[in-house]
């Protein structure tokens, strides 16, 4: 709750300090965190598929509604809303959303969440964001070897690859020749949402604002009891 401390992350852009701000205000603040909430709830995040049929004389209409069934399936399956208003959420909180997705069978595909601390992404591939996770990860949250090697199993198979190539030191070195562990995940199936390419959380500016707030109604209840005191 120090507003310098606040001040001094933002400044220097230090995104780890800023979510775990964010998250500290998230909890403890009303305001702060009916803000997010409303922002993140603010689109209805409903979607339609139309299919589209480029020779009709050739078309089989069974094959037609047959695909188009699937998508239907998959897509509610997937539980579209609650997706997206979650993702909303964790970019307003922590200003990016990473994720990878799982494909369960052809009507089941799921998106695991990846800590938004060990992820970045500096370009795109084919339009769409290359996501790097620092295989680092499963060292230093998960300290117990037996629990480590439980963790990376659960993973899907392109982590368990890059942690491998990790520790035997075959990861390619970072630009500014820092071998820090970073691993290219498959581009089809990582995802990568931000604000408009930065990773600061949406509301951070208002932080020092609510620290301001917070110090004028002790003050005022200060004043009160002394009011008070005076009275009695």
């Amino acid at each position: 709750g120090d507003k310098t401390e606040v001040l001094r992350a933002i400044n220097n852009l230090d995104y780890a300090k800023m979510r775990e701000i964010s998250d500290f205000f998230f909890r403890t603040n009303g305001i702060y965190q009916r803000l997010c909430k409303y922002m993140a709830n603010l689109y209805r995040y409903d979607w339609m598929i139309t299919p589209y049929i480029l020779d009709e004389e050739k078309a089989n209409n069974e094959k037609v509604l047959t695909s188009f069934h699937q998508a239907l399936t998959l897509l509610d399956n997937f539980n579209v809303k609650a997706f997206f208003g979650k993702a909303a959420l964790r970019v307003i909180r922590h200003g990016a959303f990473y994720g990878y997705m799982i494909e369960v069978d052809a009507t089941h595909t799921v998106v695991q969440e990846l800590p938004a601390n060990y992820c970045r992404t500096r370009f795109d591939v084919n339009g769409r964001p290359a996501v790097e996770f620092n295989m680092k990860y499963f060292d230093e949250t998960f300290r117990d070897i037996q629990q480590r090697m439980r963790m990376i199993k659960a993973f899907p198979k392109d982590f368990q690859k890059g942690y491998i190539l990790f520790k035997e030191g075959k990861l390619p070195a970072d630009f500014a020749g820092d071998k820090a562990g970073w691993y290219l995940l498959d581009p089809n199936y990582s995802i990568a949402f931000n604000n408009n390419g930065e990773e600061l959380p949406l509301f951070i500016s208002v932080i020092p604002y609510l620290i301001d707030l917070d110090v004028a109604q002790d003050l005022d209840r200060r004043k009160m009891a002394q009011k008070l005191v005076k009275i009695i």
